[in-house]
């Protein structure tokens, strides 16, 4: 008996690219992992995509984060994004890529991006003044995707 496992055959296959961009594309959220050193952090983000990069923003609550420190450390970050609606529906994309603060004047460009498809928190109750908002692009340079998917186990 061999440990290797097929991921075509037991996971329901992978995505191809084209599968990977229109599946980031219409999704909204996911969970940023970051590292400095040997310290690994996990941030649950809101996303917009388009081919090639995810802008995001930090909500900060007050001048010291935590994200912002370890989004600085980190030489390379991993996006994951997934949904499960069942055991035999579902699909999960892994994207890894360098990441670089928003300057103020880029906003504009992003803004349309983060409205197609991320989703924000209500917030009203933490008042503007304790409150900032800081962008960052995740540039992708390489993405995998799984999925399982019932029309694909009728093929």
């Amino acid at each position: 008996m061999t440990d290797r496992v097929d991921p075509d055959r037991v996971r329901g296959g992978r995505m191809t690219d084209t599968e990977i961009d229109a599946y980031l594309s219409e999704q909204g959220t996911g969970v940023l992992s970051l590292a400095e050193g040997n310290r690994a952090y996990a941030v649950p983000i809101s996303f917009g995509y388009e081919t090639g990069r995810a802008v995001f923003s930090y909500w900060q609550f007050g001048s010291d984060s935590r994200k912002k420190a370890f989004s600085e450390a980190t030489e390379r970050a991993c996006l994951t994004v997934y949904d499960i609606e069942s055991q035999t529906d579902w699909r999960s994309v892994l994207a890894f890529g360098t990441l670089r603060e928003l300057s103020t004047e880029e906003w504009g460009a992003v803004g349309e991006l983060m409205d197609d498809n991320a989703w924000s928190p209500d917030l009203s109750s933490v008042g503007r003044r304790q409150l900032s908002i800081v962008g960052y692009e995740l540039s992708i340079e390489e993405a995998t995707g799984l999925q399982r998917r019932p029309e694909a186990e009728r093929e």
